[in-house]
């Protein structure tokens, strides 16, 4: 194998309008993917596609178990911008592994974090 890194992140969501308003106003991430069910939002070198929750019955949990980390060249300018665009950012945090970071959750509560190096 010849793994190159993560091709995108996947998530269904619970209201998709309001998602893309998150990923696309508040974090402004660029749309690339525009369809019925489904957006994609381009970042840095990441992709994230989020989809409405097609599931069958029985599903609609969302969050808590998706965690991801994205680099970032500012962890303080990040956390000051999302701060006043209304996310709920959590404090920045310098990380003995070299990384100073900071946590959000998105509306159905999938928790991210911003960091970048330090080392």
């Amino acid at each position: 194998m010849n793994e190159k890194g993560i091709f995108y992140i996947f998530i269904y969501v619970s209201d998709l309008e309001r998602s893309k308003r998150f990923y696309g106003e508040t974090l402004g991430w660029q749309i690339g993917t525009h369809e019925k069910d489904v957006a994609g939002f381009a970042f840095g070198n990441g992709y994230l596609v989020i989809h409405s929750d097609t599931r069958k019955e029985g599903h609609g949990q969302y969050g808590g178990g998706m965690w991801a980390a994205v680099q970032v060249e500012d962890a303080a300018k990040a956390h000051a911008t999302l701060k006043d665009r209304g996310v709920r950012v959590g404090e920045i945090l310098d990380q003995p592994w070299g990384e100073r970071q900071f946590y959000f959750d998105d509306p159905d509560g999938y928790h991210w974090s911003f960091g970048q190096l330090t080392r």
